[in-house]
């Protein structure tokens, strides 16, 4: 099983939002990026949640995971315009 908590709201980007979000799953934190829209999410894992458990979407508790995140995140209507552009941090990778 894998529960999510979100770590921060990043900003809006190419008309979604996207948020940093921490995952846990058999005992070990991974970190993750939720996007969504009014009608879409997708989330993206780093490489240690795929090397050890393989790819997120195959996983069995994939969809209860994008359904917790969809009720823990705020209406896409309610905050949307309240964020700022997300902007990345270049020089960090």
């Amino acid at each position: 099983m894998i529960t999510a908590s979100i770590l921060d709201y990043l900003g809006k980007y190419e008309g979604g939002i996207l948020v940093s979000v921490g995952l846990m799953c058999e005992g070990s934190f991974y970190n993750g990026i939720f996007f969504y829209t009014s009608d879409k999410m997708i989330i993206t894992v780093d490489d240690l949640f795929r090397h050890t458990h393989g790819e997120i979407e195959l996983n069995e508790s994939y969809l209860p995971l994008m359904e917790s995140l969809i009720n823990m995140v705020e209406p896409y209507e309610n905050i949307i315009s309240d964020l700022k552009d997300y902007e990345p941090d270049w020089n960090s990778l």
